[in-house]
Parts: structure tokens; sequence; C-alpha cells
């Protein structure tokens, strides 16, 4: 009952498919019916057509070679399926044509009734024989005899092919149902088999729901891991805080040590700061598809202007500078632009030795091309495949001074710009980032992302 059920739900893909099928193999069915029914009820005709006329023939024969009386030739011609009479209608009332016809041929055939069964006169002597098909016969019954059987197999075969061919195209879209379920319920982990002999929209369909399930993935593992390390950078300024705060309300707390652990709760609150601060401008660049703001401005004064800004930090590192900076105009996003340099330059200062160079460039060519090249500690392999990632800090004696996101928030800047970022480090011998930017983020993006 259940199975029952099941199959008469007329709002499943398959049952609608199943219908769809049955309704066109009806009509085809009613169509092919009609043209078959033609034909042979044609071939029925011709046939009791050629019977009659062959018994009319053996009448004309008996009656010339015979002395035979015309009712011993009727009881002789007459069989199961055709009735031989004589004909006692008045000769007046059979057409003028029909009787000259008959008078030169002496059989003559002509249709009658709704049925258009032939009848067939034989003129014998003086008198008019008629040959008709048996009462019981019937050219529609006939014909529909011929071809109920092939109509009758037709229809059960293609309703089992039908069947068969709905459940085969109906397969996939049952998996995809099930697969959508289980990602409604958190799985993301489900995958729809993709087949190489199923080129189609439903195989299409399959490859772009796995993309979209490894995208989800993806989201959700960054978005339990972002959780993961804000409450893990969360917690340590917050217990340091605790702590200094809890060593404030010590009795007998002299001056000097009150100072130095307010400083402390100062700096853990600026970290917090900053972190909150990156953390809601992390969070509107992931929202962000492109730029917000679009102008003219010279790049290399951009830096410029950035080094100035920064000077008092590398002041106190006593860093040297190199710059080659050429005249390069370009149209994109200024605010953001100088974000990327504001991070970039200030790792170079903080990994550099005091007293150390930093190199930077600007060049041209189809592409505007920035390097940033510090001396410092460098980076190893393992670091340098970390770089880009949240709240990655490699160099612990120096994370305090940051939170792990700088280098995340250029990438995802330059991504929006079209841009992208190269680093070359090795330890002990400094690292060197290159940027590559459209000239014109209007109608530019960058091809060649190769390093």
């Amino acid at each position: 009952m259940g199975k029952l059920h099941q199959l008469l739900r007329p709002y499943t893909f398959r049952n609608r498919m199943m219908v769809a099928l049955l309704a066109c193999s009806l009509v085809a069915a009613l169509i092919s019916l009609i043209c078959s029914f033609l034909y042979s009820s044609v071939r029925v005709r011709e046939e009791l057509t050629e019977r009659q006329q062959a018994t009319a023939i053996y009448i004309l024969e008996l009656s010339q070679k015979t002395d035979l009386s015309i009712h011993e030739i009727i009881r002789m011609a007459d069989n199961d399926s055709l009735v031989v009479a004589v004909d006692e209608a008045d000769a007046s009332v059979m057409p003028d044509e029909l009787r000259e016809t008959l008078a030169s041929k002496m059989i003559v055939t002509t249709y009658k009734g709704l049925s258009a069964l032939p009848c067939t006169y034989v003129q014998v002597g003086e008198q008019t024989l008629t040959i008709m098909p048996n009462q019981r016969l019937n050219i529609f019954l006939m014909s529909f005899i011929r071809i109920g059987f092939a109509a009758l197999s037709f229809l059960m075969v293609f309703v089992m092919m039908a069947w068969l061919a709905s459940n085969a195209i109906a397969k996939p879209i049952s998996l995809l149902t099930r697969a959508t379920r289980q990602v409604r319920d958190g799985d993301f982990t489900v995958k729809l088999p993709e087949k190489e002999d199923m080129p189609d929209e439903l195989g299409e369909l399959m490859v772009a729901f796995n993309g979209m399930t490894d995208a989800l993935s993806r989201t959700s593992y960054l978005q339990k891991d972002f959780i993961a390390s804000i409450s893990h950078e969360f917690r340590t300024p917050i217990a340091s805080i605790r702590g200094f705060a809890r060593l404030l309300q010590m009795p007998g707390l002299d001056e000097a040590a009150r100072r130095e652990y307010v400083d402390m709760i100062a700096q853990e609150s600026d970290r917090l700061s900053r972190l909150s601060e990156t953390l809601l401008r992390l969070s509107a660049l992931e929202q962000q598809a492109a730029p917000a703001s679009l102008s003219t401005f010279r790049l290399d004064e951009q830096i410029r202007q950035v080094i100035l800004r920064l000077q008092p930090a590398w002041n106190a590192h006593d860093i040297t500078w190199q710059l080659d900076l050429e005249p390069v105009a370009i149209v994109s996003d200024s605010e953001l632009l100088t974000q990327v340099w504001i991070n970039l330059i200030q790792n170079a200062v903080k990994f550099s030795h005091d007293g150390g160079l930093i190199e930077i460039s600007v060049t041209q060519t189809d592409v505007a091309e920035v390097r940033v090249t510090d001396h410092g500690v460098g980076m190893d392999e393992s670091t340098l495949a970390r770089i880009f990632d949240r709240f990655y800090q490699a160099d612990v004696s120096r994370g305090k001074q940051g939170v792990g996101l700088g280098l995340c928030l250029v990438k995802r800047i330059l991504d929006i710009l079209s841009g992208s970022i190269h680093v070359r480090s090795a330890p002990g011998q400094g690292s060197s980032f290159r940027v590559r930017l459209p000239l014109d983020a209007h109608h530019t993006t960058l091809e060649d992302k190769r390093p």
C-alpha cells in the first residue's frame, strides 16, 4: 500500500516523468491505431471483394457449364463467410449505371452500409444474385482483431520501458535530493558520483554540486578554525589583564610595580583593540568583491607617505632606506592600498636587525610592480607556506607586537584589486615581497599571477 501511494504521488519527478511518457505513448498509440485501422480496413475490404468476385466467377462457370438450377448453384457457392442470395429487389430500383455495368460485365461490386462492406452482384440469366459478407462479420471488428494484439503488446512493452527509463533518468535526481538533505543537515562531506559517461546537464549538475559542497566544507572549516583562533587570541590578553588587575589589588604594592602593571594592562588593552579592529576590517573585506572607490594617484608618492608615517617605528631601529621609486600613476583604491604598504613595511621594519637596510622599488611595465626587501631574520619553507593564514605568527618573540592578521589582510586586499603577491625568503637572509597591480582596476585583471 505504501509503495502504491508513493507511486501515485503526482509531485515527484519520477511520477511526473512516467505520466508524461505514458501520455505520449497513449497519443502515439492512438495515432498509430487510427493509421493501422485505416490501412487494415482497406486490406480487409480488398480481401472480401476478391473473395466475392471469385465466388461470382465460380457461379457463372457453374451456370454456363452445368444444368444446375439457380438454387442448387447458390447452395454450392454459399459458405460461412459469404451469403449468396437472389436479389428480390425490383430491377427498376437499381441505378441505371449499375444496371448497364452489370449487363455488360456480368459482375459488379459496390459498397453499402456504415461499415463499407462490399456487395457483389452477378447476372445469371435473367436473375441477379447478391454476394455479401456474413452478417456476423464487421469490418471494424476484423480490422481491430488484426491490429489489437500488436497494439496491446506495444503498450505493454512501452509501459515497461517507460518505467525503466524513468527510474534510470530519475535516479540522479533522487541522489541529488538525498544529498541536498544531508547538506541541509550540516554534512558537507557528501559527494555525488561524477561519471564520464554522463556529460549532459545532470552530469554538470553533479559536478557543480560537488564543487559547492567542497566550498561549503572549506568555509565550515575556516569558520571553525576562525572561531577557535579568535577564542585563543582573545583568551591570552584577557588573562593577562585579569592577572595584572589582581596584582594591583595586592596590599603594600610599591609605585614602580603599580606603574609596570598598569603599563602591561594598557599594552594588552591596545592589543585587544587592534585585534578587534583588524577582525572587523577583515570581516568587511571578506564580504567585499570589488574596490569601493577608485581614483588616480601616484603609487610612488603613496609609498613615500607611508614611510614617513611610520618614521617613529623605523627610527627606533636605526633603519636605512634604499628607494628606487619610478613615477607610476595607477587607477585603484588608494585607501586599501595604503593598508597593504603599511603592513608590508611594518613587517620589514619589525623583522630587520637594528641598523639594517630596507629596499623598496616601484617599476612599471604592463603592470605596476612594487618590491619590499629586508635583510633580516628571513623565513623557512614551513613559515612561507602559512604566512597568509589568519593569526599565524612564526616569531613568537615578536608575536606580541601584532595579531597575525596583517598579511592575511594584504592578500585579501590584493585579491579585491586584481593584484598578486609573491614572497622569497631564506632564514638569516631576509625576505622580499613582490606586489603586482593592474594600472587600471576598472578594466584590467592580472592574467599572469605566477611568481
